[in-house]
């Protein structure tokens, strides 16, 4: 692992289970053993840091909806996998996806790192969009609004989810949340 992706992964971390605003480059120099302008060698700021972290976060997260997608045809295994995304990110720790830590701090960040998060969430509901519109056709899922419209609600409702688990530090929360959710618009 490269100096720069060992960066990334600690900054994730960290940002995962604190926020963005609660960590510095000193907590990451400390963690990974290298001096913090090593870490502003390779991100200057840490809003450079925040948009690659983003980035990565992303890409891992696609390509995890990717095989999904690759690992079957049924609108409603493929939406439980997509669930079952939001536990893996969850773990044992109460972690929360780097773009929720990051929403909550956006007030503070620069529209660089803002268009990321967005772009993160629009990957998401675009793809639930369509998964959602799959189920309706095959007769899977029924609901009242439009396909991108329910993957916009399901998604905030997945998210939501993950808040309350971490807030009772009770993950049961989160996966009886999602199989509900997700149980309100089958046939």
């Amino acid at each position: 692992m490269t100096t720069s992706e060992q960066i990334i992964d600690t900054a994730t971390e960290l940002l995962q289970k604190h926020g963005f605003n609660a960590f510095s480059y000193g907590d990451i120099s400390k963690l990974i053993g290298i001096k913090t302008a090593s870490i502003h060698y390779h991100y200057p700021s840490k809003y450079d840091l925040g948009k690659s972290v983003m980035k990565k976060y992303r890409l891992k997260h696609m390509a995890a909806i990717n095989k999904i997608d690759a690992e079957s045809d049924s609108p409603l295994k493929k939406l439980q996998s997509f669930a079952e995304l939001f536990s893996h990110t969850m773990g044992k720790d109460y972690k929360m996806s780097p773009c929720s830590m990051l929403i909550t701090d956006s007030s503070g960040l620069p529209d660089s790192i803002k268009v990321e998060v967005q772009d993160f969430y629009i990957d998401n509901e675009t793809w639930l969009a369509s998964t959602l519109k799959d189920g309706l056709d095959k007769e899977v899922f029924k609901f009242d609004a439009s396909p991108t419209e329910c993957a916009k609600t399901l998604f905030s409702a997945f998210e939501g989810a993950m808040l309350s688990a971490r807030a009772f530090e009770d993950k049961s929360r989160l996966t009886k949340s999602l199989k509900q959710i997700i149980k309100l618009i089958q046939t």
